[in-house]
């Protein structure tokens, strides 16, 4: 019995984020192939407000797997980027990218998307700013030829080409994240969550501090990716965790321990060290400056749970209807970029 109730809320959960992940890879895959990448990187080699706020609209529209943004990152760096703006790009790509956003507000509506969106912005800030402190070393320049790969093809021929990498690159993760969420929502009662996260009538620092830490460690022993988590982000939100907890779970992707290893293998043992000090101190300082600032305001959030919501005839008809308007769209991206693919694999035969 507990196996159906876990796969309706499995099913419920994928139809619900089926639009939302289709049309942010869509639009994501698109802006991607209108925007200059070489010319972006030329610009973020310094410490300024303009090369850290170009870093994050590159972010924006890059790739949202965690190991592409990881790759990426390292490739900022052997072109010149600064740590932090590295760091800034970073952050944005994985947390407040265009499939992200899309994706949290489509599932989880506005309230989530804008307590989101602040606390990422305030982590760019502290992690901008930290990287500065903790003195993460100079980039080393690897002079390389630009690539070339884009040759004549038109921009929805390479858009379909990022929609389907991307696509690869976090199915995997995507599809565990809301098995790991619906089996959790389920077998999980709402007593245990209450234990592992601090409840309290009178929060304060401790509270806030507590529920943050709780939220990095659960995304680190989870190891999922962003995208991936925004579903069990879902199950905690609905199960009254306090925000703070929530952000710092859904920011933290980046500190899985298949990160960490990434980290070490780009940049060695020290530097990864003071990488994953940056990060997790920036994640604690943006969270409990969003629930003392949701506190102080008296911001009273409402917790839609969609597995028991009454969605009613026209919420369903929308769903359907965007369902088969994305989806649809992502099906002729996907297969037109695998041909894509394929041409290229026979031609450099």
């Amino acid at each position: 019995m507990v196996i159906i109730h876990v796969f309706t809320a499995y099913a419920l959960l994928l139809w619900h984020m089926l639009w939302p992940i289709a049309f942010g890879l869509a639009l994501s895959s698109y802006i991607r192939s209108r925007v200059p990448s070489e010319t972006i990187i030329r610009q973020i080699g310094n410490n300024s407000f303009h090369s850290a706020l170009i870093a994050a609209l590159f972010g924006m529209v890059s790739s949202i797997c965690n190991y592409a943004t990881a790759g990426m990152g390292h490739t900022l760096r052997l072109k010149g980027a600064s740590w932090p703006n590295t760091l800034v790009f970073m952050i944005a790509s994985t947390n407040i990218g265009v499939t992200m956003m899309v994706t949290v507000y489509g599932f989880l509506g506005s309230t989530l998307l804008g307590l989101l969106a602040g606390t990422a912005i305030s982590l760019m800030i502290a992690a901008f700013l930290l990287a500065l402190l903790f003195r993460l070393p100079m980039s080393e320049v690897h002079q390389e030829q630009a690539s070339k790969q884009k040759g004549n093809t038109s921009c929805w021929q390479d858009a379909c080409g990022y929609f389907h990498d991307d696509l690869n690159m976090t199915r995997r993760d995507i599809l565990v994240g809301l098995l790991m969420a619906s089996t959790v929502s389920i077998v999980v009662p709402s007593a245990w969550w209450q234990a592992l996260f601090w409840q309290s009538a009178e929060p304060g620092l401790m509270v806030w501090l507590w529920n943050a830490i709780v939220g990095v460690v659960i995304a680190v022993l989870t190891f999922g990716c962003s995208l991936g988590n925004v579903a069990l982000a879902a199950v905690l939100w609905w199960h009254g965790v306090s925000p703070g907890g929530v952000m710092a779970f859904m920011l933290s992707s980046l500190l899985t321990f298949p990160m960490l290893g990434m980290y070490r293998k780009y940049y060695g043992l020290q530097t990864t060290i003071k990488l994953v000090s940056v990060l997790v101190l920036g994640v604690l300082v943006a969270c409990l400056l969003m629930d003392m600032l949701m506190n102080q305001l008296a911001v009273d959030v409402i917790r839609h749970n969609v597995l028991v919501q009454q969605s009613g005839t026209v919420r369903s008809l929308v769903t359907l209807g965007l369902n088969l308007l994305f989806g649809g769209l992502g099906v002729k991206m996907y297969l037109q970029g695998r041909q894509k693919e394929d041409g290229c694999s026979m031609g450099s035969m």
